[in-house]
């Protein structure tokens, strides 16, 4: 018999790349950009979306493929009975997936009720559109209950050219990599172990301030903390910077999703909060006084940074990532 060799990494990376994820809410876009005067094309979970408004403002959301000829509906066009196909012109309701018009039917002739395309479950909240993509019956979990913005938001969107379970890695074990505050060092430092808390993992990092480097972190007081919550199951993360008391001073949802061809799409809102931050240099007080945004979330990733962190917290998210996975079964 031959000798077969297992590679438990391997085994691992496959069992969490191939984790069905399906059976919760994904933050899929920010509320902004669903219009009821263009589609917009979105990826969750590798489900290839189109998202828009009805004629009573509601977000609805189709996939992306007309049922017909499977041309992307989000290529067509926003109409009072659903969304138009730009192919032949089939229009289908954005809560249902009945096809409500056929353009060359006959007076006297229905659109077959099978000529429907798939509709998913939409809620909105906090300034975030969730899709449902599970079978089951929809929980109230949505992913956007952690965030309650209380002040002037900073938005944006982008595409990154990194795999999403990556990107939740490094969220964990370097948000310096992703994420930047203004006039603000994110350190290496780890204020105790990374702890469960509901379906995220959640780690602080000290912090200080750019200019006034610290002695060695193992004897120092950081006056900032960095806390992150980086999901188990799902895209939903959430970074707050806090001062050493753990107040409140900038928070940020970013929404992410598995792209197409390996990326990440991701969508946030971050606003900054009142607590009083001692020490704080003037010109960060400045543009903190002006509503200057105090965070960045990078849209270019440098990958030999991201290639030189060390995989210590994101380690606990790949286990209980892992726990969650479809037991995986080998015969030799």
């Amino acid at each position: 018999m031959a000798d077969i060799s297992i590679n438990k990494e391997e085994i691992l990376s496959s069992a969490i790349s191939s984790q069905p994820c399906a059976q919760h809410w994904w933050a899929a876009a920010l509320s902004e950009a669903v219009s009821g005067e263009k589609p917009l094309a979105v990826v969750c979970d590798e489900h290839e979306i189109v998202l828009f408004r009805d004629s009573s403002g509601k977000a609805v959301a189709l996939e992306d493929r007309c049922p017909h000829r499977r041309a992307p509906l989000s290529l067509g066009c926003v109409k009072a009975n659903g969304l138009q196909c730009p192919y032949h012109g089939w229009t289908f309701d954005g809560s249902t997936g009945a096809c409500t018009e056929i353009p060359n039917l006959g007076e006297n002739e229905r659109v077959p009720a099978r000529y429907g395309a798939l509709a998913y479950k939409v809620a909105e909240a906090n300034g975030f559109v969730h899709v449902w993509l599970g079978d089951e019956t929809p929980n109230n979990q949505l992913p956007a209950n952690l965030y309650q913005a209380r002040g002037t938001e900073i938005t944006g969107s982008a595409v990154l050219p990194i795999a999403h379970d990556q990107y939740l890695a490094a969220m964990l074990d370097g948000t310096h990599a992703l994420i930047q505050f203004d006039g603000i060092v994110i350190t290496d430092f780890f204020l105790g172990d990374a702890r469960c808390e509901g379906e995220h993992l959640v780690l602080d990092r000290g912090a200080v301030w750019k200019g006034k480097l610290p002695a060695p972190a193992f004897v120092t007081e950081h006056p900032l903390i960095v806390r992150t919550h980086v999901p188990i199951s799902g895209g939903q993360i959430q970074v707050a910077l806090l001062t050493a008391e753990e107040k409140p001073v900038a928070t940020l949802a970013i929404a992410s999703n598995i792209g197409r061809r390996g990326t990440t799409a991701v969508c946030w809102r971050g606003f900054s909060d009142t607590a009083h931050v001692s020490h704080a240099p003037l010109r960060w007080r400045l543009r903190r006084a002006l509503g200057k945004p105090l965070f960045e979330v990078l849209t270019h990733i440098d990958g030999a940074l991201i290639a030189s962190l060390l995989a210590e917290p994101s380690q606990e998210l790949r286990a209980r990532r892992y726990q969650q996975a479809t037991p995986l079964r080998f015969a030799v």
